[in-house]
């Protein structure tokens, strides 16, 4: 697992070693950021269960202001600071929050223009109600990415009211679907 692009290009990464580690392929999170490329630059994201931080790190390298990465794992916790320290992340661009997903919201102190969500695949049914869940919280601002990583062979989740599908891709076993919080204007 590397850093694909941008200022940290080149740089691996450390993973926790157990069964429910899973970090992005670089194929995937290549495909991923060719897609959100366009919004990255200044912009403020969330990378909801981080894991290593892969996502929110290739964020930064790329061109991001700052990325709140929020997971409860230790395990996950402990890669994720390490990987910060590999690749010499200044604080400021760099929030890491140890907490669920659902509480991500008082930790903030902005609103989020990009949000990956790379849940467990288990979590799948629940997509729909942390899109709601985001939205209702305040978490992200008027007209948001969100990036969904997901087992491609599971079923779908129902887009709650307020949320379109940009585009939606499948890389062998890895779906990944992009999702646009409406603005009040809508």
């Amino acid at each position: 697992m590397r850093v694909i692009a941008g200022d940290f290009k080149g740089r691996r990464l450390v993973a926790p070693k157990g069964p429910g580690v899973r970090p992005t392929p670089d194929r995937v999170k290549e495909a991923l950021f060719s897609m959100v490329e366009p919004c990255l630059a200044d912009a403020v994201c969330l990378d909801l269960f981080a894991g290593t931080g892969s996502l929110g790190i290739e964020a930064l390298s790329r061109g991001a202001a700052r990325v709140y990465f929020c997971d409860p794992a230790p395990a996950s916790l402990a890669a994720l600071r390490q990987n910060l320290d590999i690749c010499r992340v200044d604080a400021s661009r760099a929030v890491v929050l140890a907490a669920e997903w659902h509480k991500v919201h008082t930790y903030l102190s902005e609103k989020c223009n990009l949000v990956f969500i790379d849940a467990p695949y288990k979590m799948c049914e629940h997509y729909s109600q942390m899109l709601e869940t985001l939205a209702e919280r305040g978490v992200m601002a008027d007209g948001a990415l969100v990036a969904i990583e997901r087992d491609a062979g599971k079923g779908g989740y129902a887009l709650p009211e307020g949320f379109i599908k940009v585009r939606e891709r499948r890389y062998g076993s890895v779906g990944i679907d992009l999702v646009a919080a409406a603005g009040d204007e809508e």
